[in-house]
């Protein structure tokens, strides 16, 4: 049995992300850059306004309700290059190329318009007030986004900014999940006394989709090693991480962990100082890894996230895969017994955390409305109202 921190070095130790790919920066959305991004451009690449306003020097304003000639127009996608003399002012509009000679913008609302004359009532103006200058952003030839950088709405919008249009990044691993237990019931299937409808496929499916790995393959198998067997294989061949649900304890028809055995897989670690959870196994077989997760799905869930994510996330490419972490002061007293850590669910409100009832490792209700997990060490097993504890954010 090891703890939690030496399961999660073990994670960090023997994976590695996976090969690079070219992608077109549109459908990049959730993928970690394998590489610098280096701006081939400026941003901006000229003199900008922020505002709808008139552009003026700056040095003409030397008092309040300063009349002004009005000598052009400045609108966005303006490619003419206009020139700005002394005692003059170009209306301008947001994003339009600043003129030539302009120091400043000031916005229409502090002006007035009258006979081809504009009155500035602000005093003073100064220089550069409501210009986004050349690089301002991002100057050519600076490392716009790192490598290991996630690829998000903005990051996106950001390089097709600066004429991007593809991406070195790592590839997604692709996922399969095996589902053992012949207790379990079907969509469409009768309520049969001594079964459960699963709902871990279901589960599982929808953590991993909002990581972004949306093809899940699938399989069923009954509680028996030969089928055990026959669907981790058959699952292993065709994707870079699998995922066993249940069957991986020490009851009589749990054929996971000889399955795995019988597949030549070398056992990482198998069960992890932790409640729920504590029947956890990873393996490698080759470059693929197969995390056994025990069948309560509660446990399985805290298990995904806490070390089946982190190493999706280096797999992607993510330099820090794990959940995000805070300390927080905890609204309600616990306390546990045992030398195992916990686990809890946990519901942050007001910058507070609160431990939620129902912390049996078969109760997803409380999971459904958790917004956290809340990490407690042996070490710490008594906590009072108001205490710091560690809080792992989950995603959403």
């Amino acid at each position: 049995m090891v703890t939690v921190n030496e399961a999660k070095q073990k994670i960090i130790a023997n994976v590695q992300a996976l090969s690079v790919q070219t992608v077109e920066v549109r459908k990049a959305l959730g993928y970690v850059l394998a590489n610098d991004i280096l701006a081939p451009m400026s941003l901006p690449s000229f003199r900008q306004s922020s505002m709808d306003g008139y552009a003026i020097l700056d040095t003409d304003i030397l008092e309040k309700d300063t009349i002004l000639s009005l000598s052009g127009e400045s609108k966005a996608g303006q490619t003419i290059t206009q020139t700005l003399v002394s005692g003059n002012a170009i209306r301008i509009f947001t994003g339009a190329p600043v003129p030539d000679g302009a120091t400043a913008v000031v916005m229409q609302e502090n002006t007035s318009a009258e006979n081809g004359t504009i009155t500035i009532r602000e005093f003073p103006v100064q220089a550069g007030k409501n210009v986004r200058n050349i690089g301002q952003q991002i100057q050519k030839g600076a490392v716009a986004l790192e490598g290991g950088t996630f690829l998000s709405p903005g990051s996106i919008g950001f390089l097709h900014g600066m004429n991007i249009w593809e991406a070195s990044v790592h590839s997604k691993p692709k996922v399969g999940l095996l589902i053992t237990g012949d207790e379990l019931l079907h969509k469409g299937d009768a309520i049969v006394h001594g079964k459960i409808f699963e709902s871990n496929s279901s589960m599982l499916a929808a953590a991993l989709e909002k990581e972004g790995i949306a093809d899940l393959e699938i399989k069923y198998a009954e509680d028996d090693l030969e089928s055990t067997i026959k669907g981790l294989s058959e699952l292993a061949e065709n994707n870079d991480v699998v995922l066993a649900s249940g069957g991986i304890s020490v009851g009589d028809y749990d054929f996971v962990g000889k399955a795995v055995e019988a597949l030549g897989a070398k056992t990482i670690f198998y069960k992890v100082r932790q409640k729920p959870g504590k029947p956890l196994l990873f393996a490698k077989r080759n470059e693929k890894l197969i995390f056994a997760l025990p069948g309560n799905p509660a446990s399985s869930l805290v298990c995904y996230y806490e070390y089946v994510l982190p190493a999706l996330r280096i797999m992607s490419g993510l330099k820090d895969p794990f959940l995000t972490t805070l300390k927080m002061p905890v609204k309600y007293a616990y306390s546990f017994q045992g030398e195992r850590d916990e686990f809890l669910k946990g519901l942050i409100v007001n910058g507070e955390v609160i431990p939620l009832d129902g912390q049996e490792s078969f109760a997803l209700r409380s999971f459904a409305i958790a917004n956290a997990i809340v990490y407690l060490p042996v070490e710490q097993n008594v906590v009072k109202e108001g205490d710091l504890v560690e809080v792992h954010l989950l995603p959403f």
